[in-house]
């Protein structure tokens, strides 16, 4: 599906003409505490796109979204925006609204080259719904902003596992291009899909039912020779099978992680000659084996980095989807570095915000492979079928063929 999907979606350049007004669909969600942005990968890749669309004359209406309703991180785009304008290197007008006449009004007066950024998109309702997308096609914010743009462009790569209006609704409409960062995504998830055997998977972080949940997609589907697990991931994945002091017992009770345990340990019994779990861990007592976890540990061993670092050695690609550790704490940062420097002498994929400012903190970001906008959803994206791409096929074999 994949390659058959570059084979027909039709990329920026099919869409970057002089005067013509594009919708482009970037994925610019980041993590945000006193209105500040701690990671802006997002943005400095999506500045690409962007700045090809405009540098053609294009004029170009960016839509994006900010968090959930309800979620403390769900505020306006003003701060993106700002951030964005230093990127591209151009000044970016934004709208606080989004298909109300006063957006409506903006975008029709736009100038050749003239960008644009709507509000906050999920601000509407219907943005937080997903269903199918000849339905969305016919949402509110598809049937206000098509009649008003020549072209859609989908760039948002971390949002393409969505089946919502501003995602799969446009491409039904009017004529569709992928953005320079989607391209990059699905060539590189492409060349995975054809090299799975020649792959190993290293999973951490701390979002552990997302984690649990695409190891046993990857495994299920092939994806990957062999899984290696570190972070709170490993953490919860070693308590099904050791014996748990009373400190981390409590600890994972808190988070609320005792019945992802047992879900771990469904996992290990199906798959437990294919994932590698640590035979230590770091703590601030010092080591901890991992057969008797009685502290809650900080981050991965030396053992388990000298045997992770020697396993990673022995695969062409290496795909890295969250810490070892707690990387915000020095002392454990150790297992990330280490890691992430054998891993760069391979070809490496990463993905996930921790994942990345950690590579730029270890000097060896440079050296990747890829570096992904999506994190998890690129393992996702490896074992199951995107709904925005799935879209974009439809819209080229309308449109384009």
């Amino acid at each position: 599906m994949l390659e058959h999907a570059l084979s027909i979606i039709p990329n920026i350049s099919k869409c970057s003409k002089q005067s013509k007004k594009i919708i482009v669909r970037i994925d610019i969600n980041s993590p945000i505490k006193n209105d500040k942005i701690l990671d802006d990968y997002r943005l400095r890749a999506h500045a690409r796109t962007i700045s090809i669309l405009s540098d053609a004359g294009s004029r170009v209406v960016i839509l994006a979204h900010q968090g959930r309703p309800g979620q403390d991180d769900f505020t306006s785009l003003e701060i993106h925006k700002n951030l964005l304008e230093k990127y591209v290197g151009k000044s970016i007008i934004f709208i606080e609204d989004i298909i109300g006449p006063y957006a409506l009004n903006k975008i029709d007066s736009m100038e050749n080259g003239d960008i644009v950024m709507l509000e906050n998109v999920r601000l509407l309702s219907e943005e937080v719904v997903e269903g199918p997308p000849e339905r969305q096609a016919n949402t509110w914010l598809v049937r206000k902003l098509a009649p008003h743009a020549d072209y859609f462009v989908f760039d948002g790569f971390a949002v393409a596992h969505r089946s919502q209006p501003s995602v799969v609704g446009f491409p039904m409409v009017m004529p569709s291009c992928m953005g320079y960062v989607m391209e990059r995504e699905l060539a590189a998830l492409s060349e995975i899909w054809r090299n799975r055997k020649l792959t190993l998977i290293v999973v951490g972080g701390a979002k552990v039912p997302e984690s649990l949940r695409a190891i046993k997609e990857a495994l299920d589907k092939g994806l990957a020779d062999k899984v290696l697990v570190g972070g709170l991931v490993s953490v919860v994945m070693a308590s099904a099978r050791s014996r748990v002091g009373p400190s981390l017992r409590q600890f994972l009770e808190g988070m609320g992680l005792l019945s992802e345990v047992e879900r771990a340990r469904t996992l290990l019994e199906s798959y437990g000659d294919f994932i590698v779990l640590p035979d230590d861990f770091r703590s601030r007592s010092g080591t901890l084996d991992s057969s008797n976890l009685d502290e809650v540990p900080g981050d991965i061993g030396d053992a388990t980095i000298a045997k992770f670092s020697e396993i990673i050695a022995n695969y062409e690609y290496v795909v890295i989807t969250g810490p070892m550790g707690k990387i915000e704490e020095p002392e454990f940062f150790a297992g990330t570095r280490r890691i992430l420097e054998a891993a760069s002498r391979r070809r490496a994929i990463i993905g996930g915000g921790h994942t990345i400012l950690s590579a730029e903190k270890a000097g060896v970001l440079d050296k990747i492979f890829h570096v992904s906008t999506g994190g998890r959803a690129f393992l996702m994206a490896l074992s199951e079928e995107l709904p925005a791409v799935n879209a974009l096929v439809e819209s080229a074999k309308r449109f384009w063929l």
